[in-house]
């Protein structure tokens, strides 16, 4: 958001003096602690599924407590006690500032990363009572692609409702299992302002005729405002995630996205709920859209995920995949269409006394509509030929981080140790925009990584580290990228993130 009233509004959030902080879920801020979530989650130790994120604390805090720390390995009692201290760290009165230097924006924004933005400037104010929850979080950014200067990203007022949260601010998500990308919500893209309802635990469900069959299950759901900047300006964003372990060892999600709405679109109860049922596309079960399609309601993606933990020789491996689709077609009766893959192995070793998450992850997402087959060119996924800004918020795709027609390959490790020290890197190669076109060149349309074929190797790393009340990050990325008709380039871009406790 931007403007003279945010500009008031921010002035009056820096004369806060109050010092209380606690958060009811875990962001998607480290890429460290979801690790160690996880690896006590594959054991079996934490059972609420633990891949929609935000994650409740509530969710997986009952768990976290019976665990007998003494049956533990070495890896899992690292782990254990570190989302402890979180957990217990998330209930004290904190307030903290910080400040993110960088020589150049961070073109790709995954789990953990501390900026999109270079030079930007937080404070942040949090407080929670035993029924709501309230988080205001000002920041400045000095050259801002989108000309927002001043922004509340990741703020909120939130209420519970029983065992629902009702949120309304501008949250990340990040709704898969993969850990470098996924292909339906990541923190790629800047936060949408929101109103959301969530389960706040994840109370098992009993199977009926069972004597003991449980299956622990979360739910969430938004409506988001997209914005201005976009063909389709104020159109809404529909978001909604089931998720379910129905054995200790597998967990599984689906999802929905919805873009529906907006300036000289349809809209009401009916609108919406032709998208909710899937009659978005015109010719399919009777929908008459009028001419060309001018009262199509939407524009939507669906998918499931999943993830299995196998235990190999006293070893634990995880498998993931995730298969995320456009809609039909006016030639298909099928509610989804042109599914694309995603998915990866990973595994904890340990390392010089270490534990350390190894992955390698593979995500495609070049689809095909209609003839544009014949000719090898994609501008399919996250397009549309009404909204045609896409699945796109602010520049960049709020699902994978290289946009569409993409394949990735990426290899990362992620460590956190007892002494507060976290640190990470990971070789990324993409073979971007791979079939050389872009269906809507320039802003806010297109492709948002490249509008031509990008060949890219990139090292990225990360170091963090706590000091008291201090805690700092520095990293960075080495990159070369071959084109078909340009010179080939290098980048390398670095950052220092600083937060202090106030």
């Amino acid at each position: 958001m931007g403007g003279s009233g945010t500009k008031r509004c921010l002035l009056l959030l820096l004369a806060i003096t109050a010092t209380a902080s606690a958060e009811p879920w875990i962001d998607t801020s480290s890429l460290a602690l979801r690790t160690e979530i996880q690896y006590l989650a594959d054991r079996g130790l934490i059972k609420s599924p633990v891949s929609t994120w935000p994650l409740m604390w509530a969710a997986i805090e009952p768990d976290l407590r019976a665990i007998d720390a003494s049956q533990l390995d070495a890896a899992g009692l690292n782990a254990w006690q570190d989302v402890m201290r979180h957990l217990n760290f998330s209930k004290q009165s904190i307030s903290s500032a910080s400040v993110t230097v960088a020589n150049d924006d961070n073109r790709f924004a995954g789990f953990g990363d501390e900026y999109r933005d270079k030079n930007t400037v937080s404070l942040s104010y949090s407080t929670m009572g035993d029924r709501w929850a309230l988080k205001l979080k000002p920041t400045w950014v000095a050259d801002p692609d989108d000309d927002e200067d001043y922004r509340l990203d990741e703020s909120y007022l939130a209420g519970t409702l029983g065992n629902w949260v009702l949120t309304v601010g501008a949250q990340d998500h990040w709704w898969a299992p993969g850990w470098d990308t996924n292909l339906a919500l990541t923190s790629n893209a800047r936060p949408m302002p929101a109103l959301a309802l969530t389960r706040r635990d994840s109370h098992p469900f009993r199977l009926p005729f069972t004597a003991d069959y449980q299956i622990p299950w979360t739910v969430t759901t938004f409506m988001a405002d997209m914005g201005t900047n976009r063909t389709i300006e104020n159109a809404l964003l529909w978001g909604f995630r089931l998720n379910f372990k129905p054995h200790p060892r597998l967990e599984i999600g689906v999802t929905r996205l919805a873009q529906w709405a907006g300036d000289g679109r349809p809209h009401g109860l009916d609108t919406f709920w032709d998208v909710l049922v899937g009659r978005d596309n015109c010719g399919n079960s009777g929908l008459d859209c009028g001419a060309e399609g001018s009262d199509e309601p939407g524009n939507q993606q669906a998918g499931y995920d999943l993830r299995l933990s196998l235990p190999v020789a006293g070893h634990n491996f995880g498998i993931y995949y995730q298969s995320f689709a456009e809609d039909g077609s006016e030639s298909s009766t099928k509610f989804w269409t042109k599914a694309r893959p995603s998915g990866g192995i990973d595994t904890t070793v340990t390392l010089l006394g270490t534990p350390v998450l190894m992955y390698i992850e593979y995500t495609d997402s070049l689809a095909y509509c209609g003839s544009n087959r014949s000719i090898g060119i994609g501008n399919c996924y996250y397009e549309h030929h009404i909204y045609n800004t896409g699945m796109r918020y602010e520049g960049r795709a709020i699902g994978n981080l290289y946009d569409n027609d993409t394949t990735t390959v990426v290899f990362g490790m992620v460590s956190q140790t007892l002494n507060d020290v976290s640190w990470q890197w990971s070789l990324r190669y993409g073979d971007l925009n791979k079939d050389n076109s872009d269906a809507y060149p320039g802003e806010p349309n297109g492709n948002s990584v490249t509008e031509i074929a990008e060949d890219l190797w990139m090292l990225s790393g990360k170091y963090q580290r706590i000091f008291g009340r201090w805690k700092i990050g520095l990293g960075g990325t080495a990159s070369q990228s071959g084109f078909r008709d340009q010179p080939d380039d290098e980048d390398y871009t670095a950052f220092l993130d600083v937060e202090y406790l106030l």
